[in-house]
């Protein structure tokens, strides 16, 4: 009887050390983003928040296909990491969640975006262009 369980479990044993032993060697910032990575790569300005012209100083995102990012103007000037899953960009400075951005749509030179920041829960809703 127990070289009969035995057998039954070898199977699942080699699958579970299988699945747990595999790591991807080509692990992206971009990996399971529902787009393609060229349209995010790039420097983008906000043209507009909630629906209005961006009347406030010029505003950058860029992000580059290693994982980093650099911001400037009215949010501050920092660099740090991102990571893109889904329909979500997740900015980090320092290891910390410093802001969330769901993409509303993202096509060509142009983004709608819902950003968020951990500190807040308002959320303000801008649209991009990629210079």
């Amino acid at each position: 009887m127990k070289k009969f369980l035995y057998l039954a479990l070898l199977p699942l044993m080699m699958l579970m050390m299988t699945l747990t032993s595999c790591s991807k060697d080509d692990d992206s910032p971009l990996d399971g983003f529902d787009y393609p990575a060229e349209t995010l790569y790039g420097t983008w300005k906000i043209t507009k928040a909630a629906g209005f012209s961006w009347m406030y100083q010029t505003t950058t995102a860029t992000f580059n296909s290693d994982g980093s990012y650099v911001g400037k103007g009215y949010f501050g000037n920092g660099s740090g990491t991102y990571t893109a899953k889904g329909k979500t960009i997740s900015c980090y400075v320092s290891g910390e969640l410093y802001c969330t951005y769901v993409v509303k749509s993202l096509s060509g030179t142009t983004a709608e975006l819902i950003m968020s920041t951990p500190e807040s829960s308002t959320t303000l809703t801008l649209t991009c262009t990629k210079q």
